[in-house]
């Protein structure tokens, strides 16, 4: 006569624990029991679980030393075995994934002489994708003018050359004219078209990027970029080289072209 036995296979999920119990019986004497615990629907992808499971047997005693499988259904709705181990000697099996796709789990025990083949129940784990990082913060951007500074400085000790425009050497209209191109802004070629084309700026109202227009009897000979502090970068003449120089002169206008 046969002996009624029980067992019961749980699977567990760390990161968020699931646990699902199984039972079968050797002569359909012992009824199945399955249960749920503490279900988690989804992990994130890329995230690592543990998937546990005890193999019991006879008054719920844990059965040691048996290969189980775990086994992975996704959506073509085959049942593939992705991992095996032997149980230890609480009949506890753990299986280590980073799921990679939304998919049912199971783990499954083939039996032997004396114990029947089982399975637990599909667990479902939706894998979804992590949350998008929070977009970086976004840098002040810089005031026009001193993006205009800048890029003029940025331009020290190139040389002077009469009707050059860079970017590697300048006269003083052909300076202004690249260094307002470099910002998105489009300048005329002469210091004199540039004087008519930019707004007019009370020279006291003067500030950093500004265009010093200086002249002669209100004919305009030379263009710089302010610098501040009574400074304009500037290509000054044959011979010498981009740098910053003083205002020499109130015969000057101011504009802006920004």
């Amino acid at each position: 006569m046969s002996t009624p036995w029980k067992r019961t296979t749980v699977i567990g999920l760390v990161g968020g624990t699931a646990l699902v119990a199984f039972a079968g019986n050797a002569a359909a004497v012992v009824p199945s029991e399955q249960s749920l615990h503490d279900v988690p629907n989804t992990v994130e992808k890329g995230t690592r679980v543990t998937l546990s499971g005890t193999l019991t047997g006879l008054r719920d005693r844990p059965v040691s030393g048996e290969q189980v499988a775990l086994e992975r259904r996704a959506a073509d709705g085959r049942w593939q075995a992705v991992d095996t181990t032997t149980t230890g000697d609480d009949g506890n099996a753990t299986f280590h994934r980073t799921p990679d796709r939304t998919a049912e789990w199971r783990l499954t025990y083939d039996g032997s002489t004396f114990l029947d083949p089982a399975a637990s129940s599909p667990q479902r784990v939706e894998v979804r994708l992590p949350p998008p990082p929070p977009p970086a913060p976004e840098r002040p951007t810089k005031p026009i003018g001193r993006q205009l500074v800048d890029v003029a400085a940025a331009q020290a000790g190139k040389p002077y050359a009469y009707g050059a425009a860079g970017p590697q050497r300048f006269d003083c209209s052909g300076f202004a004219q690249f260094v307002h191109g470099q910002v998105g802004i489009r300048l005329p070629r002469t210091s004199s078209e540039q004087h008519r084309a930019v707004r007019a700026v009370a020279n006291h109202a003067k500030v950093p990027g500004d265009l010093v227009f200086f002249h002669e009897g209100g004919s305009v000979y030379h263009v710089g970029i302010y610098a501040g502090g009574n400074h304009v970068w500037a290509a000054p003449e044959s011979g010498d080289v981009i740098r910053k120089q003083r205002i020499w002169t109130d015969a000057y206008y101011t504009g802006r072209a920004w």
